[in-house]
């Protein structure tokens, strides 16, 4: 705590610790003046010499490459330095193999490609990174892809220090250790092997070679490598050159292994470049089929009108257990409540009638609000309606969890409004904002003190943190275009379906940020939250588990399509069916047949 406190006495807040290493800490910060994201790695005094220090600063200074993470300054404190780095909200690749995330072999070699422009960049400055693995491959989050940065040149060496054997230890990982670095020698051509091990586990699942330091050596040293039938034969041919134990006989330079990789690409086949790997992640995972559970029908006549009205994408879970709150059509200002019955659902109260269409639907403190384009109203025992606040434009409202405000923003006036729901007649009071030009804006209630304002461009957006009284707390970035944001119980977490991809579940932590994107095998628009993680759907009736970790750990299938969907924590969902079917599912995730430990 004493290092957090006089770390946020510099020039940067610190927003987060989001790595740990041998030689200190990684944290995600802000620059107080220009509000620039950056990574601060604060090198601790006593673990890391003043000699060692500056040689991974001369590094860094002198290599300037959108694949690196570069350095553009350097802050002193009581205990250590810290250097100010590129950041990197995606994490490591590491985690995404972790994920085990399917990616496109096309994808998979547009990421070596990248990484190897950056070691052609490092190793023309005489620079060899000596520690290329997972690990310190940084992502970032770009529209459907990810873009790499290599960090950690701590151990990198001059390659004047490598005609000689270096007599400070194999110091580096040794699943990825070239076999001539197991005996204190370094190449450049040392760091184009461990990318071919980075290559060949992208592909599998799994490292060439497994073991303790020894059996590494040892594999590494005299072992072949094997590869998967399967593969073409080209793709084969260029692992088998980047693998050779012995340095003459693989790639000379990264420049020259980029060609070859770029030849690699235009001798597959559009089909051969869409495959995704590893293959061994889509064969663990079925997709389980459903089989209904609790069916409730809808009376013919709901006593809106002759005419059953069609649904909306609007299903809400009412106030009061057990009511289910539903809206009844996208473009008729009427509110209806269902409770649920033995075989259907019968109306709860009269229906609410409102002046415009409704926009939102919020339960909660034994309240239920509609919210129109300009106006927010109570909900009423008996169909009564109350006026309960005016904004002056059609605006996008969020209300705080304990409905103690409501907040609208106009994109007419670029204002955005307050209002204290806890007053008879609450007095608007404009904030201050950025100024956000053409976004599509939507808003989102973290806490009872803090709002997210989403300003939704078409290749970026920008997420705003707004206090209660309207300072703004700052602006985080996200370089890709999302929709269907939604919040979480973790405190400061929100997830959305990206633009670009809308098969991309995206897990976005705001304190610090940091961005996990879970490839699904379709868009699912519908998100939420249960106990076992995350839950999405899609218009086709696909259900897709996602834990926090970004994995995907369940599949079903089949479900009748939705028009309207409410998650409802810890293990249900309610599904109201699209078309003139008039039904609502309710649906137990524990008996869906999921091979998941509840």
């Amino acid at each position: 705590m004493a290092l957090l406190r006089r770390l946020q006495g510099a020039n940067y807040r610190l927003l987060g610790l989001v790595g740990q290493g041998q030689f200190g800490q990684v944290y995600c910060a802000v620059h107080r003046r220009t509000g620039r994201l950056v990574a601060l790695k604060n090198l601790n005094r006593d673990r890391l010499t003043t000699h060692r220090f500056l040689r991974e600063l001369r590094f860094l200074l002198s290599l300037e490459h959108p694949n690196i993470a570069n350095c553009s300054a350097l802050e002193q404190s009581a205990t250590g330095r810290q250097l100010v780095l590129d950041y990197c909200e995606g994490g490591t690749l590491r985690q995404l193999m972790e994920q085990a995330t399917p990616l496109p072999l096309g994808e998979i070699l547009a990421l070596m490609a990248a990484i190897l422009d950056a070691l052609d960049h490092a190793h023309s400055q005489g620079i060899v990174h000596c520690d290329i693995k997972p690990e310190n491959i940084l992502l970032v989050i770009a529209p459907g892809a990810w873009r790499v940065k290599i960090s950690d040149f701590g151990i990198a060496r001059l390659s004047q220090e490598l005609r000689g054997k270096d007599q400070s230890g194999a110091t580096g990982s040794p699943a990825y250790m070239a076999p001539e670095r197991f005996y204190h020698q370094h190449s450049a051509s040392s760091d184009l092997y461990a990318l071919g091990v980075i290559l060949f586990e992208l592909l599998t699942g799994d490292r060439p070679f497994t073991g303790t330091p020894s059996q590494l050596m040892v594999a590494h040293l005299n072992q072949p490598v094997a590869f998967p039938p399967h593969w073409p034969e080209a793709l084969q041919g260029f692992l088998r050159k980047a693998l050779q134990k012995l340095m003459a006989r693989r790639y000379r330079t990264a420049g020259v292994m980029k060609a070859a990789l770029e030849a690699l690409r235009l001798t597959l086949t559009a089909a051969e470049l869409a495959t995704t790997y590893p293959l061994v992640y889509h064969q663990e995972l079925p997709p389980v089929p459903f089989v209904p559970q609790r069916v409730y029908g809808l009376p013919t006549s709901d006593g809106l009108g002759a005419a059953p009205s069609p649904w909306s994408q609007m299903l809400v879970p009412s106030p009061t257990d057990p009511a289910v709150w539903w809206r009844v059509a996208g473009t008729d200002p009427v509110v209806q409540a269902w409770t649920v019955g033995a075989i259907q659902m019968e109306p709860a109260e009269p229906p609410w009638f409102l002046p415009a269409p409704v926009q939102a639907l919020w339960g909660g403190q034994g309240r239920a609000l509609a919210v129109t384009a300009e106006a927010l109203f109570d909900l009423l025992p008996g169909g009564q309606v109350q006026r309960r606040v005016t904004f002056p434009a059609p605006v996008a409202v969020a209300l705080s969890p304990g409905l103690q405000w409501a907040m609208g923003y106009s994109a007419d006036d670029g204002h955005l409004w307050q209002a204290p729901l806890g007053k008879a007649t609450p007095e608007l009071r404009a904030l201050p904002v950025p100024q956000l030009g053409t976004a599509a804006v939507e808003l989102l209630a973290l806490d009872d003190r803090h709002l997210l304002l989403a300003a939704k461009y078409p290749q970026r957006t920008d997420l705003h943190v707004i206090s209660r009284r309207g300072p703004s707390l700052g602006k985080l970035t996200l370089h890709t275009a999302v929709q269907s944001l939604t919040l979480t119980r973790t405190p400061r977490r929100i997830l959305a379906q990206e633009t670009t991809d809308p098969s991309s579940l995206l897990i976005i932590d705001l304190l610090p940020f940091r961005v996990l994107r879970c490839r699904l095998d379709v868009p699912t628009p519908y998100l939420g939250e249960l106990t076992i993680g995350y839950v999405a759907c899609s218009d086709q009736g696909h259900l897709r588990f996602v834990n926090a970790q970004g994995q995907l750990i369940g599949r079903v299938d089949g479900l009748p399509c939705p028009a309207a969907i409410a998650v409802q924590f810890p293990h249900h969902i309610w599904l109201a069916t699209a078309g003139d079917r008039r039904e609502i599912h309710a649906i137990d995730i524990q008996d869906l047949g999921l091979d998941i430990i509840f």
